[in-house]
């Protein structure tokens, strides 16, 4: 599997309710926890830590149900979303967590000499 994030949450039970819908559609869905290696690189918050995520090769099926689903459902209510493209695939700080370099600006803003902020992954707006 080659996971690609969906949606991001907050919280894993806000998650949990459109794992089970992917599911029941067909598309095998993982929730994907982050918050931990947040903490670990000095995020105040554990925000956008939650990622709902499946296989690269059911994307845009998935993207699509989620989208039909809020049109009916509200399902997206909980989910995080950039307010330029509506994206859910959002990191928060706005730097990556995967290398050692970037959290270099996550200690400049946890001595407050940057701004923390939401980023979005697909059109690269911050927030």
């Amino acid at each position: 599997m080659e996971p690609v994030t969906v949606l991001t949450f907050n919280e894993p039970e806000q998650a949990e309710p459109l794992k089970q819908r992917l599911e029941q559609a067909g598309i095998p869905a993982v929730i994907y926890d982050e918050r931990k290696l947040q903490r670990a690189f000095l995020s105040r918050d554990s925000l956008a830590g939650i990622r709902l995520r499946v296989d690269h090769k059911d994307f845009e099926r998935a993207r699509a149900l989620v989208w039909e689903w809020d049109k009916e459902d509200k399902v997206l209510k909980d989910a995080i979303h950039c307010p330029e493209c509506r994206s859910s695939r959002i990191q928060f700080p706005q730097f990556t967590r995967k290398f050692i370099l970037p959290n270099f600006g996550a200690l400049l803003c946890a001595v407050g000499l940057m701004e923390w902020k939401f980023y979005c992954q697909d059109c690269q707006f911050t927030w």
